[in-house]
């Protein structure tokens, strides 16, 4: 296999120069994979980077969760008109609440 050494200088590389260029991508190549496997078998540091990744995300989370907060009030000063446009559902959830709540003194006093 004769290769040019480069695209302006037309001259074919000897098999010893193709060898060791062979050789130098081959060596690489070897010390890309290895840094590779380093990167995975490191698991106290793959442990932080996850750890710092979902800090992240839950901080974005939070923010978000935070916005949605303050859109609250406006909701609950639509509620009136909401409960009057959907009557049956404002009613559905009403006895589910008050369900839920009489479930929950029940528990309570059972385990006193």
């Amino acid at each position: 296999m004769t290769t040019t050494k480069n695209a302006t200088d037309r001259e074919p590389m000897t098999d010893s120069e193709t060898l060791r260029e062979d050789l130098e991508h081959t060596r690489q190549h070897l010390a890309d994979t290895v840094q590779e496997l380093t990167r995975r078998l490191n698991v106290p540091h793959r442990m932080k980077e996850t750890a710092s990744s979902a800090g992240h995300r839950m901080s974005d989370a939070a923010g978000q969760t935070g916005q949605k907060m303050k859109q609250v009030p406006g909701a609950m000063k639509e509620l009136p008109a909401t409960s009057r446009r959907h009557p049956k559902a404002a009613a559905a959830v009403g006895g589910v609440v008050v369900l839920g709540a009489g479930v929950m003194a029940w528990l309570v006093r059972r385990h006193k």
